[in-house]
């Protein structure tokens, strides 16, 4: 069984939902691979339809489900997401990083999205980092002014 359920997803994966332009069979696959609990597999798909410029590769709600799955499941993959996307919901997934004490992950996000008090909040409550702190501080005056 397990042989043909790696089969399955596997051409799930590869073939059938990135070349899809309907968003119901991507929703029902998302929802199907979350439902069996399998993060490791709904990454992998969601990297295919998010990064791989997909009909839904700009698509927000896809884009903070696979950093949201990717911190809770392989927190190694998160940077990399947080450099590559640009219309994910920063404020809250930046939240959720932190909760999850990936401080250096939530620290960019807020940076990515301007979001300057929650950064250097970051900075010094969690990373401990009065220097990173002021020199962020000095750059986002210097912007600013």
């Amino acid at each position: 069984e397990s042989e043909h359920r790696r089969q399955l997803i596997d051409q799930v994966v590869s073939t059938a939902l990135p070349e899809s332009k309907n968003p119901e069979q991507v929703s029902v696959s998302v929802k199907a691979f979350m439902t069996a609990d399998l993060p490791n597999e709904l990454i992998e798909l969601l990297e295919k339809i998010v990064l791989q410029n997909s009909a839904f590769s700009g698509n927000p709600n896809l884009q903070n489900l696979l950093i949201l799955t990717a911190i809770k499941a392989d927190g190694t993959r998160v940077m990399d997401y947080i450099n590559r996307l640009d219309h994910f919901d920063g404020p809250a997934v930046g939240e959720i990083a932190v909760g999850s004490e990936l401080f250096e992950e939530a620290y960019f996000i807020y940076k990515k999205f301007d979001l300057h008090v929650p950064a250097i909040k970051v900075l010094l409550e969690n990373l401990g980092s009065i220097e990173r702190a002021h020199e962020y501080a000095t750059k986002v005056e210097e912007k600013e002014c």
